[in-house]
């Protein structure tokens, strides 16, 4: 065909042509997009050089009929680990700290990580300028008080000063000589780091016992060596690595077989929400991609039958089958070429529009989730394209040729109703377009009941009690290292801190805590004096709070019973706690909770049964954990007088607007300290708002989903229907000449229009609820197969499936049979 003969048949059929352009366009532009998202998300190695060959290592434990559980390292075990490993080029540490930028008229939040000087190696990355720390720099705790920054904060801090080597940065008040600079783009494991400090300047910056305590918090990363595989590292680490924990045995070790295993770094860094929540979004765009081609191939394959007598005419002139498929399958390929191009300028134009992975979990690596995670247009996303729209031209461009040259062409010479039935238009048996629309209607009832499940999710988290007032409270978190506040002068910073808040004029109450609300919380194991202590590793989770004496005024936590916490509640006096209703129903059921002792594992004074505390009141359950990822656990409250540590999330509830006393609460929080900035700053309405983010994207993303696939699948329908009726016409005006009433005709048309949607919908429910297992822990509140939820997206797919089909059946009502049978 040539080009002039292609333009004026597409310029015969303009509106078919532009409607299934712009359908391939969004489902191969969408498709493209969100290919790009999970590579980013799944795929993609991080940035650094050879980042294949990275491992982060794992401490396991494999307890009897318990899954795998896994666990960083102490800075002791990793020394033995350096000692006894032989194949790994580099082994190196790293955690993250966050410090203050002090000396200056402005202390400024700063993020870093706590590295061995093995650590730039693994990753593969060079100092942009200077060097980064050598061997014998990192021996002597606090003998080398080195630091390296990052590009962004030498031109931040120090204006791309060429002779930054050597001058000063201080952190946390401690004066750290600047050695390197790193390069543009590089921000360590985290992707947000902004300087690296040797981990024996760690007891200094950040935690006093880093380098002797047994707790294990410290990430390990490692080059393997180049004639070593990942099995033969892991086959090591399992015999190293139980060796080290009996060496060197941890009060964190938990019950079970211990062992080692090794991760690769793409794999390391995406959380298991991450990875449901991108593989559900790509699942879901798939099945709208493929509506988009059903509903192309509709639209073609109704402009295809209009074709036939052309074809037929062809035919008898002397064209051959194949030259006539050629010719059609050449106008087919040209129209789903035009619609993919169309979606690579929308995915390109849409390039900006990210989604928020970040929002589906805090960006730390450290957390195991997803960093390194920003989708780019680039050649990884240009490549997906083609392969998109290969498979798209696979999917439609040959359908609509073969509708043109099946069956017997010269019978397409005669005219009526014999012709339409050989076209194979009609709804009363089986057809091609009849399962097309099937396919459509079962595709979108699936879409439907996605959409529907997202957002009836997201209306119960909303509607969720999360048991705090939150209007009128400010809410911001001070960072004072460990090494300027150690946990015994904790207590009396909090205090200091506390005093200068509530002298603020508008400030009515303020009160701290480890976490806020949604935003998760410290936690520990329960002793309950009086009770059988349980097995060991088997002791009960609790979540633990130190707070202060208005606390629940400040939040709004009613007192169940007994009393609230008083001055009188500090150092030197009677351990007491508060609980949790919650906690009370699970401890003690069938008793009193009041007048109970109870204490806790891990460091703080409550850790042995002689420094037990006496529950002496009850309140209400608070949501501290966000809604989708656990349900309300017991909480435990005491006062941060008796212990605390510095680094605290602060609550200040106001007489007008929280956003106001910014200002006046920083003056006051820097009298008491100046080299402590106020973080996080917000209203407690925006925190709740914002742990609500990703839960909200879902609703929103999947109900736009939901509504195009109505919209395709309503189109296809009434294409369909449409050019059956019209191809049908001379019957339909025979009916009504012998006696059929419009109201009779009228309902053989939507009894026939609708038995294949129909068909459709049930297989796409029953999809759907069969695949509910994958939906599961995306859900809050509602079951995957909640019978309202698939009763409004059955009504709705079948009331628009009926509405396509009334709109040409009310025509077919309005034929006059006697211009219908000149005709």
């Amino acid at each position: 065909m040539t080009p002039s003969h292609l333009l004026r048949s597409l310029r015969r059929s303009r509106s078919v042509v532009f409607t299934a352009i712009a359908t391939l366009a969004v489902g191969v532009g969408a498709l493209t997009i969100t290919l790009g998202i999970a590579d980013a998300a799944l795929w993609r190695q991080p940035p650094f050089r050879g980042a294949e060959r990275v491992v982060v290592m794992l401490g396991t434990t494999q307890a009897p009929n318990e899954p795998l559980r896994t666990q960083r390292w102490s800075w002791p075990r990793i020394q033995r680990l350096r000692q006894d490993l032989r194949s790994v080029e580099h082994l190196a540490s790293v955690t993250p700290v966050t410090g203050n930028l002090t000396g200056t008229d402005l202390t400024e939040p700063l993020t870093g990580e706590i590295v061995s000087p093995e650590f730039f190696p693994v990753l593969g990355a060079a100092a942009f300028m200077g060097r980064t720390f050598a061997a014998d720099e990192d021996r002597a705790s606090g003998a080398h008080p080195l630091v390296v920054v990052s590009h962004d904060l030498w031109q931040r801090r120090f204006g791309g000063d060429a002779a930054v080597v050597g001058k000063t940065l201080a952190v946390n008040r401690q004066a750290l000589t600047i050695i390197g600079v790193m390069p543009p783009g590089f921000r360590g494991l985290s992707d947000v780091a902004e300087f690296w400090v040797p981990s024996t300047m760690a007891p200094l910056l950040s935690y006093p016992e880093y380098l002797t305590t047994d707790q294990n918090f410290i990430t390990v990363l490692a080059r393997l060596a180049t004639d070593r595989s990942m099995a033969q590292v892991r086959a090591e680490l399992s015999t190293v690595g139980p060796a080290v924990v009996r060496a060197l045995p941890s009060a964190d070790d938990e019950e079970g077989a211990f062992g080692a295993t090794a991760v690769p770094l793409a794999e390391a860094r995406i959380a298991p929400e991450v990875h449901r929540a991108a593989w559900l979004l790509l699942g879901s765009v798939v099945l709208l991609h493929l509506l988009a081609c059903a509903n192309a191939v509709t639209l073609l394959m109704g402009r295809a039958v209009t074709q036939r007598r052309e074809a037929a005419v062809r035919a008898t002139l002397g064209g051959t089958t194949a030259a006539l498929y050629r010719r059609y399958v050449g106008d087919g390929a040209t129209i789903t070429s035009m619609g993919c191009l169309a979606g690579l300028l929308l995915a390109w134009w849409g390039r900006g529009l990210h989604v928020p992975l970040n929002r589906w979990g805090p960006r730390n690596f450290y957390g195991s989730v997803a960093t390194f995670a920003d989708p780019a247009f680039g050649w990884r996303t240009f490549v997906a394209w083609l392969a998109v729209s290969a498979a798209t031209l696979a999917l439609v461009s040959w359908a609509p040729a073969l509708a043109v040259v099946r069956g017997d062409l010269a019978r397409h010479l005669k005219e009526g109703a014999r012709a339409a039935q050989a076209a194979g238009l009609s709804l009363r048996r089986v057809s091609a377009q009849g399962l097309i629309i099937a396919l459509e209607a079962a595709l979108a009832a699936t879409l439907l009941v996605v959409g529907a499940l997202m957002v009836e999710s997201f209306d119960r988290m909303r509607e969720a009690p999360i048991g705090v007032r939150a209007e009128r409270v400010l809410t911001f978190t001070l960072r004072p290292s460990e090494a300027s506040v150690p946990v015994n002068a904790g207590p009396a910073f909090v205090e200091r801190m506390l005093a200068a808040i509530a002298s603020v004029p508008g400030v009515r109450s303020a009160s701290v805590d480890g976490g806020a609300p949604l935003s998760g919380s410290a936690s520990s194991t329960l002793r309950i004096v009086g009770q059988p202590a349980p097995p060991p590793g088997r002791e009960p989770p609790v979540l633990r709070h130190y707070v202060g004496p208005d606390h629940f005024t400040t939040l709004g936590i009613p007192l169940i019973r007994g009393r609230a916490f008083t001055d009188r509640d500090r150092a030197g006096q009677a351990h007491v706690a508060i609980i949790s209703e919650t906690a009370a129903r699970t401890f003690w059921p069938g008793g009193d909770a009041l007048g109970q002792r109870v204490w806790f594992g891990g460091g703080s004074t409550y850790d042995r049964p002689d420094s037990s505390a006496e529950i002496v009141g009850i309140v209400g359950d608070v949501a501290y954990q966000p809604l989708d990822r656990a349900a309300n656990a017991a909480s435990f409250y005491t006062p941060y007088r008796q212990f605390t540590y510095g680094w605290r999330t602060y609550f200040v509830r106001t007489a007008g607007d929280p956003l106001a006393m910014v200002g006046a609460i920083r003056e006051a929080v820097y009298r008491v300290d100046p080299d402590v900035p106020l973080t996080e700053v917000r209203t407690m309405t925006d925190l709740l708002q914002g742990s609500w983010a990703r839960s909200r994207f879902d609703a929103q993303f999947f109900a736009l989903f939901a509504g195009f696939a109505l919209v395709l699948a309503a189109s296809g329908i009434y294409a369909v229907v449409a050019h059956a009726v019209g191809e049908r016409r001379r019957e339909m005006a025979i009916r009504l000449a012998v006696g059929s009433s419009p109201r009779g005709l009228l309902g053989l048309i939507v009894r026939e229009g609708m038995s294949w949607p129909l068909a459709g919908l049930v297989m796409g429910v029953s999809a759907a609820v069969a695949g509910a297992g994958v939906l599961r822990g995306a859900l809050y509140g509602v079951s995957p197969s909640d019978p309202r939820v698939l009763l409004v997206a059955v009504l709705s797919l079948g009331l628009v499936a009926a509405v396509a089909c009334v709109i040409p059946a009310r025509r077919a009502m309005r034929v006059d049979p006697q211009e219908a049978l000149r005709e």
